[in-house]
């Protein structure tokens, strides 16, 4: 240990002789306060004032020898570490000063004053040690007693050795009562807490062990344990400290929600099973109503063609011929709605079979099918030859369709109309795109594009009813792909969409069916 003027050893020299007392002081007071006595009974007096590290003392003095002082001294102050020095004739007195006095250590006369030092500085170091392991078992002490936890010391057999008053509050029985009681007698299962037990060893610790308790009214209660190895008893018992903290009321309340957790699941699934419904009803009225009106509609188309053709043979009917031309276009126009509605919601009935596609050869089926001659020479395709892709045919050919009909449709008004069908591979996506020098819009409204019914011209421009791109994005949304619109007012448009070449769990969403 090192020393040092603020940290002393303080010691007490015994000894009749004042020739050996001014000896000792003059060797050690350097470095250790050094207290002296010529007798037991004034070293006694000494020891009620002061604080005393170390005591040592001489064997041989008048009135109470070195043993029998040591001995008092022991019982009266036993923080402080006692030494004997003695003659080699004196092994009795030793032996006396082991049994009575409890010497640390003794040595003979003359002493050695680096040898004494030495046996000085580790009495030091001893005492040091037990005044902190004491305090430290105060210190112990007072959180096992306090500790709103209870606490429980046991052997390996499951005897109590020591529980706290938590513990016996717990358990509903008095301190006494527990101690020596076998503490396995309360466990609900105890082979259960050996498996846990092996399963949660850390080391030393047994970890947030499940624990069971049955009180002695019969009730039960959950409890997490963690235990600690503390050791061997001098009888060779290995001795465990168990914390065990009561969780009944968190396990109900883990219950409690569990069980509102699975009620509000079902109630999401009741609430979404309604919605589903209510939503498919929805479609199924919307398929009704357009596929009903279609059928009057066909009717008022046809006998305004015929009222029509009959007027134009007539005279003077110029006025009534006019008002069956609006009814013709108007009904025309409902037919064309008609249609596309039946379209759109087509899209959402039918189920995908997609496959790997020849995209040249499917494109050149709907230019072929869509396309005049005479606007032929206006397209080109940018794509390579033997270019696969996963898809939906018949879906795909929709969307084909849909697309270069609004690029011929809004490149017709172009003194020099071009319409491109593009291709290219980004990733693990396939991008199609149909790009034209058309009258474009207003990219601030892009998003509005693939909306149902929602125009970005007006119908005294082009003729249409604002389904084609909703259906574009329909289909290309039940691919798991996304489309999008680039363009400005006057410098044409692009629309884009892209397909993931593998299946992708985007695929499949509940209300696409209904959306």
């Amino acid at each position: 240990m090192n020393l040092n003027i603020d940290n002393r050893i303080r010691v007490l020299f015994v000894d009749d002789e004042e020739g050996n007392l001014k000896a000792f002081k003059s060797t050690f007071r350097r470095d250790m306060d050094v207290l002296l006595a010529m007798s037991g009974s004034e070293a006694l007096e000494i020891l009620e004032r002061e604080t005393v590290h170390v005591i040592i003392s001489d064997q041989r003095m008048p009135g109470m020898t070195g043993d029998a002082f040591l001995a008092v001294a022991k019982e009266r102050f036993p923080k402080a570490m006692r030494m004997l020095l003695t003659g080699y004739a004196d092994l009795e007195a030793v032996v006396s000063a082991v049994n009575q006095g409890g010497i640390y250590a003794y040595a003979t006369k003359p002493w050695d004053e680096n040898d004494l030092r030495l046996r000085i500085q580790q009495a030091y170091e001893i005492q040091q040690l037990r005044e902190s392991k004491e305090h430290l078992l105060n210190q112990y002490q007072q959180v096992f007693e306090v500790s709103g936890d209870p606490i429980v010391i046991v052997d390996h057999s499951g005897r109590l050795i020591d529980a706290n008053p938590a513990c016996a509050k717990l358990l509903g029985n008095d301190l006494t009562e527990l101690r020596g009681i076998t503490f396995t007698d309360y466990l609900e299962d105890p082979k259960a807490l050996v498996q846990s037990l092996r399963s949660k060893r850390k080391g030393n610790a047994f970890i947030n062990v499940d624990l069971t308790l049955r009180l002695p009214e019969g009730s039960v209660i959950d409890c997490l344990m963690t235990a600690t190895y503390l050791g061997h008893q001098r009888q060779g018992r290995q001795l465990f400290q168990a914390v065990i903290k009561d969780v009944t009321d968190r396990k109900e309340e883990e219950k409690r929600l569990r069980q509102l957790n699975a009620q509000l699941d079902q109630r999401v699934n009741a609430r979404t099973g309604q919605l589903l419904e209510a939503l498919e009803d929805i479609g199924s009225f919307s398929y009704t109503v357009a596929h009903d009106l279609r059928s009057p509609l066909k009717n008022i188309a046809a006998m305004s063609e015929m009222l029509r053709a009959q007027m134009q043979d007539a005279s003077g009917v110029e006025e009534f011929a006019e008002f069956a031309e609006r009814i013709h276009r108007s009904s025309e126009r409902l037919l064309e709605l008609v249609d596309d509605l039946l379209r759109f919601s087509q899209t959402n009935t039918r189920e995908m079979e997609k496959r790997e596609l020849d995209l040249h050869e499917l494109i050149g089926t709907v230019i072929r099918d869509q396309v005049s001659e005479d606007r032929k020479e206006q397209i080109s395709v940018d794509i390579e030859q033997d270019v696969k892709i996963m898809a939906d045919a018949p879906m795909l050919k929709v969307v084909l369709h849909n697309l270069l009909s609004n690029s011929l449709k809004f490149t017709r008004t172009q003194e020099r109309p071009s319409i491109t069908i593009g291709h290219r591979r980004e990733g693990e996506r396939d991008i199609l795109f149909v790009r034209d020098n058309g009258v474009g819009f207003d990219a601030r409204h892009k998003d509005k594009a693939f909306g149902v019914f929602k125009r970005l011209h007006g119908s005294d421009q082009f003729e249409g009813t604002g389904v084609g791109l909703a259906i574009v994005h329909r289909i290309v949304s039940k691919h798991g792909g996304e489309a999008w619109a680039e363009s400005a007012v006057g410098a044409g448009a692009t629309i884009s969409i892209a397909l993931p070449r593998h299946a992708s769990s985007k695929e499949f969403a509940p209300f696409i069916k209904v959306a």
